[in-house]
């Protein structure tokens, strides 16, 4: 079974949209979206394993140019 988690984005500048576009088309990002309150965007993604998952969101997500904060919850039920 798949783990998925929520990724809580923050951006730098004017990157929101670009971030946006570039996480809409990468693996494993099943769905983001631009929010409000102190984070810029929201991410629910999956893998098949917790370093699937750290890969994932530690080198991909926080590699996209103009992210420069994350928080991650796995989810424990669904």
């Amino acid at each position: 079974m798949a783990i998925s988690a929520f990724v809580l984005i923050d951006t730098t500048g004017n990157h929101t949209k670009s971030a946006y576009k570039t996480l809409a088309r990468m693996q494993g990002v099943k769905s983001v979206c631009p929010v409000t309150g102190p984070h810029d965007l929201i991410a629910q993604v999956e893998a098949e394993t917790l370093e699937e998952l750290n890969d994932l969101v530690m080198a991909r997500i926080r590699g996209v140019d103009g992210i420069t904060k994350t928080n991650t919850a796995i989810v424990l039920n669904h």
